[in-house]
C-alpha cells in the first residue's frame, strides 16, 4: 500500500512538473539618459579621486560645497575608504537613475586590497553616486555625491 501511494505521488509530480513554463524576459530599456556634460563631470570626479587628485576633486564641486569639503576632506574621506576598501583599480558607469530634476548617476568602482599577511588578495565591488544636474538649464553641476 506505501509502495502505491510513493508510485502515484511520483506519477502526479511528474506530470504536473512537465505544465510550467519557463521564459526569459528582455530587461527594460533604460529611458533615463543624462547630457554628455553631466556624465563628463561624474566621471571627471571619480576619476580625481582614484588618482588622489584632491585639488581637481574640490575644483569640480560648486562653490558652496567647495567650503565645507576642502582638500583636507577629500583626503581623510579617501583614506578612511581606502582603509576599509583598498586600491582602486578600475571603474564602470552602471545606469543614471530618474529623479528629475537631478541625474543621480551610478558607477562601481572595485578596488583591490590585500590580506593582513599580505599572502593573498582580494578584489571588492563598491557604488559611487554622484548626482548631477543643470544650473539654469545650462551648466551642468554636481549636487551630492557618496559611495554606498
Amino acid at each position: 500500500m506505501k509502495k502505491q501511494m510513493m508510485f502515484c505521488a511520483a506519477v502526479l509530480m511528474l506530470l504536473t512538473s512537465g505544465c510550467v513554463v519557463v521564459r526569459e524576459y528582455a530587461p527594460a530599456k533604460e529611458t533615463v539618459q543624462v547630457s554628455k556634460e553631466e556624465y563628463t563631470l561624474a566621471r571627471e570626479l571619480l576619476v580625481a579621486f582614484v588618482k588622489n587628485d584632491g585639488k581637481k576633486f574640490v575644483s569640480l564641486l560648486p562653490e558652496e560645497t567647495r567650503s565645507k569639503f576642502t582638500e583636507e576632506t577629500f583626503a581623510a574621506t579617501r583614506k578612511s575608504v581606502l582603509d576599509s576598501m583598498g586600491e582602486p583599480v578600475s571603474y564602470t558607469y552602471l545606469a543614471t537613475l530618474k529623479l528629475e530634476p537631478l541625474h543621480p548617476q551610478l558607477w562601481k568602482v572595485t578596488f583591490r586590497r590585500q590580506n593582513v599577511n599580505r599572502t593573498k588578495e582580494f578584489t571588492s565591488e563598491i557604488l559611487f553616486k554622484v548626482v548631477t544636474g543643470k544650473l539654469d538649464k545650462k551648466q551642468a553641476v554636481i549636487t551630492g555625491f557618496h559611495f554606498l
